[in-house]
């Protein structure tokens, strides 16, 4: 039976594709748009982003005309981020017209065209042809209008009325700031137990509710006054709010966790997710850190500790103050203007955290590399508030720290990225670091560089044999055989098979 991937996986698939679209101009903002196709059977026949072949070539185009000329795609299911065109410049075909001749029987779509000669029609025109038509989820549609933003507001400027337009997250850092009241909430949805906890770390002896309490949260910025009551701002949700993403200003607040079997080589569909690997939180901030903690804790591999040569109790790969702390920092410091939610995927052999928003000046990403960090906090009263939560390290430590803490768990610094306006921190696990890396210093001290070299060989190599040994190393069996058996009582290596089949393979390092 063959194996059928879900419209989710497509879909993503279709997202990835459109991160792949070139800038065609420099005086207008173009459209990023990627489609996938598949068969009648659900299987995969090809894929195509906007200009793949040519500048302002479309992406159904592309994926019929280049990509699968030859295949059969009657009765299929065509992806697309962005509502199929219903016009073109002569002898350019419209892309609706195209799907409909093609012979596919369903067209997904991530988001209707903003621009107003197009929107619905392309949907309507499909649909009057015979075409079924379904739509992205709602979550990866807010990603296509997040990082189509400049397309979207240029098209809108066109039309100076357009009551749809209304459903598009305005960008705007300026009326998307923490301390931008959300009008439409009140104190109850703040949680009693969430501000409790945040008094109790505090030392304020207020009770709740209070108009005390409320004084002071308006003095904090977690509320904000209004005639003879108080409403909470974005901060105030974010810190305390039951449910925030119930509000349109923070419907993509949350932290999307999951737990992948493989790398991310292997792939990131649904499929490939472990065994209840996989929740979605949006809960006050302090919840939000430790439910994500719990998730990573429960779901990471667990390791032995060395101490000296002896090993003790088993521990999490990863240092769990490094894993807070990238957790905190993509709470704290995200962009509450942008409507993305933080992406937190662990892998076999790596953990990625993937945040909305870019780094703050005067911080660059090649000072991040270099861990050159200059304290500066883009939500200054969440920021705060966390602090005093004791969820975060000293101001302007936390980054700095994390190499120090990642070596002493025998792991490499973290690496930095910023792409597609997101922040991303990949933690690499054991699997990615050479052994030598991992040794504490009294293993290193009793072992040669020959030594050392057979165990970052069979690391890069999975395995290592007598013969292999004496060729790489140029000595002799005998010694080599020594060096076996040396690496073996300190449990570095174990030995598998007999005979010819003989060979060496890592221990628990």
């Amino acid at each position: 039976m063959k194996n059928k991937h879900t419209d989710r996986y497509f879909m993503e698939l279709a997202m990835r594709e459109m991160f792949e679209t070139p800038e065609d101009h420099i005086e207008k903002s173009d459209p990023l748009v990627g489609a996938v196709l598949i068969d009648r059977n659900g299987e995969f026949l090809a894929k195509a982003h906007r200009g793949t072949f040519g500048t302002g070539d479309h992406s159904e185009f592309s994926v019929f005309e280049k990509r699968s000329p030859n295949k059969d795609f009657r009765g299929g299911t065509i992806y697309v981020t962005l509502e199929p065109c219903t016009s073109r410049n002569l002898p350019k075909k419209p892309c609706a017209l195209r799907v409909a001749e093609s012979g596919v029987i369903r067209a997904v779509i991530g988001i209707e065209d903003p621009n107003p000669k197009i929107k619905k029609r392309g949907i309507k025109y499909l649909r009057k042809h015979g075409v079924q038509v379904d739509f992205f989820d709602y979550d990866l549609a807010d990603e296509i209008r997040l990082f189509n933003k400049d397309f979207i507001n240029s098209m809108s400027n066109k039309s100076k009325a357009s009551k749809n337009m209304s459903r598009i997250p305005k960008i705007d850092p300026a009326t998307r700031d923490e301390s931008q009241p959300i009008w439409q909430s009140t104190t109850k949805d703040l949680s009693r137990v969430a501000i409790k906890k945040y008094l109790s770390y505090n030392g304020l002896p207020y009770r709740i509710p209070s108009a005390q309490l409320w004084q002071e949260f308006h003095k904090c910025g977690f509320l904000e006054k209004r005639k003879n009551t108080y409403v909470p701002t974005i901060a105030g949700l974010v810190l305390f709010g039951s449910q925030p993403d119930k509000f349109p200003e923070l419907n993509e607040h949350s932290i999307s966790a999951e737990h992948f079997v493989g790398t991310p080589e292997d792939g990131i569909s649904l499929e490939k997710i472990a065994d209840r690997g996989r929740i979605h939180l949006s809960l006050p901030l302090w919840d939000m850190v430790k439910r994500t903690e719990l998730f990573f804790v429960k779901s990471v591999s667990k390791v032995p500790r060395l101490k000296g040569i002896e090993r003790i109790e088993r521990g999490s790969e990863y240092p769990i103050k490094v894993i807070r702390e990238t957790i905190v920092n993509a709470l704290v410091h995200r962009d509450y203007s942008r409507p993305a939610h933080i992406s937190f995927r662990i892998f076999r052999d790596r953990t990625v955290i993937s945040s909305p928003g870019i780094l703050t000046a005067p911080n660059t990403l090649d000072r991040i590399r270099k861990f050159d960090v200059t304290p500066v906090r883009r939500n200054r009263i969440i920021a705060k508030a966390a602090q005093s939560l004791k969820l975060m390290e000293r101001e302007g430590y936390g980054i700095p720290n994390m190499p120090n803490h990642l070596k002493e768990f025998g792991l490499r610094p973290p690496q930095f990225e910023q792409k597609h306006g997101h922040f991303i921190v990949t933690l690499l696990g054991r699997e990615k670091s050479s052994p030598t890396l991992r040794l504490n210093t009294e293993l290193m001290t009793q072992l040669s560089k020959r030594e050392l070299k057979i165990l970052d060989h069979i690391w890069e190599n999975g395995k290592i044999t007598s013969d292999q040994c004496t060729k790489i190393f140029k000595i002799t069996r005998e010694t080599a055989n020594q060096d076996f058996r040396k690496l073996m009582q300190l449990k570095l290596i174990s030995k598998q098979g007999t005979g010819r089949a003989t060979h060496y393979i890592l221990g628990e390092i």
